[in-house]
């Protein structure tokens, strides 16, 4: 079993201590990906706290992906690897119940999305381009339509997943609903931007699949400035 240094926790912060102790040790690598943790008498023992207490504790590293519950007689608490879609889900909670703001999201998806395009146009491979023309394909097709603005959103989380930077990834699945709100709010009122989706869109893939960063950053800042505009 694998010595993890475990303390025993301060008695007003019992659930936070244990918490940040077994986040630590997953997150550093003394619990590896698939590493079962200790079984429960154990780790109560050795933070000094009871099944309750531990089992709340469990279960809030759970529900961010850092451990998994395996049920059955080979079953127990496992040590995990994160998905893109935990900090996405965060990200996303952060934008709809924290403040804030969609101009926030307008100010910081300026530079994210520019670099985003440039890192695509260092390391997308030929799934990825397939993947980002066929969605312009579809944006093409929808022309000013109601679909071009999801299509939109999808490209632009494609375009992420061609960095092949998780954290990049992460954060564009975080703010999917919100750039969808503010999306569907300016083709409301500015129909003839949202209909440039389907040029831009072309535009930027092309400088990705020639692999010119800077071209790809010089027009997804373009893109991004108008979609900011929009009031």
């Amino acid at each position: 079993m694998t010595e993890l240094g475990l303390t025993k926790v301060r008695r007003v912060r019992s659930f936070d201590d244990i918490v940040a102790q077994l986040r630590e040790a997953i997150i550093s690598g003394r619990l590896a990906p698939g590493e079962r943790l200790p079984g429960e008498r154990r780790l109560c023992e050795e933070f000094g706290v009871g099944r309750p207490t531990l089992r709340e504790a469990l279960r809030s590293l759970e529900a961010v992906g850092l451990i998994e519950v395996r049920p059955g007689k080979s079953g127990g608490s496992y040590a995990a690897a994160p998905a893109a879609s935990t900090l996405g889900d965060a990200l996303a909670a952060l934008v709809n119940l924290r403040g804030a703001s969609l101009e926030d999201l307008a100010e910081y998806r300026v530079d994210f999305e520019t670099e985003n395009a440039a890192w695509a146009a260092r390391r997308a491979d030929a799934g990825d381009i397939a993947n980002l023309q066929s969605l312009v394909a579809e944006a093409q097709a929808a022309g000013a339509g109601a679909d071009v603005v999801e299509i939109d959103v999808r490209w632009h989380e494609a375009l992420a997943q061609a960095t092949k930077n998780r954290l990049r990834i992460g954060i564009a699945l975080g703010i999917h609903e919100a750039v969808l709100r503010r999306h569907r709010t300016a083709a409301q009122q500015v129909d003839e931007q949202v209909g440039t989706i389907p040029a831009d869109l072309a535009a930027i893939t092309q400088a990705v699949a020639a692999g010119d960063p800077e071209q790809a950053r010089q027009r997804m800042r373009a893109h991004i400035e108008a979609w900011r505009a929009q009031r």
